[in-house]
């Protein structure tokens, strides 16, 4: 995976992370029921980890050794329970990161001047 610069973390974090986080948080059975739809939830959870430990390598962090959070599951176990324990994981090391974080974790908008 390509190394992410510092200045990126605020918009990764706000655009991209948090709003799948939030989706996979909020799943319900109904939707756990449709196989494409926890396929793409399951990809997108293992690319943002990937990216998430990225970011710990970066700031020479090391992943949580709790094994209540490490839920590495086998594919036939992944649904409703995994999605939601994997995301609620996941979202804890992104709050550990954007803590430790020498970079500020806002998204930047360009100041306005008003005369």
């Amino acid at each position: 995976m390509a190394s992410l610069r510092m200045d990126e973390l605020p918009n990764l974090v706000s655009y991209v992370i948090r709003p799948a986080l939030a989706e996979a948080k909020l799943i319900t059975q109904k939707r756990a029921s449709d196989s494409v739809y926890v396929a793409t939830l399951t990809e997108e959870l293992h690319n943002i980890e990937s990216t998430i430990a990225s970011l710990e390598n970066d700031l020479h962090l090391s992943p949580p050794t709790d094994t209540a959070l490490q839920c590495g599951a086998p594919e036939e176990s992944i649904g409703f329970s995994w999605i939601r324990t994997k995301s609620r994981e996941l979202e804890a090391r992104l709050r550990h990161i954007e803590e430790l974080s020498p970079a500020r974790t806002q998204p930047r908008f360009p100041k306005h001047r008003t005369a």
